[in-house]
């Protein structure tokens, strides 16, 4: 059976695996991030990963860690506005977690 396309393949392996299909809609959060937040924002953080629908977020300094927390409703709103999963009810991302940048 010939596919037209690699989306084709992607859509008929997500079908199959759910939980693939999950883990991929949250991994697309990552490539998302400077788009969600914006040049400004990005320049003072970085996605690090997702797990179980929470996107762990490195930041530069505390002041950044408080906007982050205040437009929280907001970037998740655009990231799961972005990523949506058609085989699911519940967000991609659910949550935020910040973490110090090292």
């Amino acid at each position: 059976m010939p596919f037209d396309s690699l989306s084709e393949i992607l859509r008929l392996v997500q079908s199959k695996y759910p939980k693939l299909s999950k883990r991929i809609v949250e991994a697309g959060a990552l490539s998302l991030w400077e788009k969600a937040v914006g040049p400004a924002i990005a320049k003072h953080t970085r996605a690090l990963r997702v797990q179980e629908g929470v996107l762990w977020i490195e930041v530069d300094h505390p002041i950044w860690k408080s906007e982050l927390h205040y437009r929280k409703k907001q970037i998740l709103d655009r990231l799961n506005s972005a990523q949506k999963d058609e085989n699911s009810s519940n967000p991609p991302i659910s949550d935020l977690f910040l973490v110090d940048r090292q």
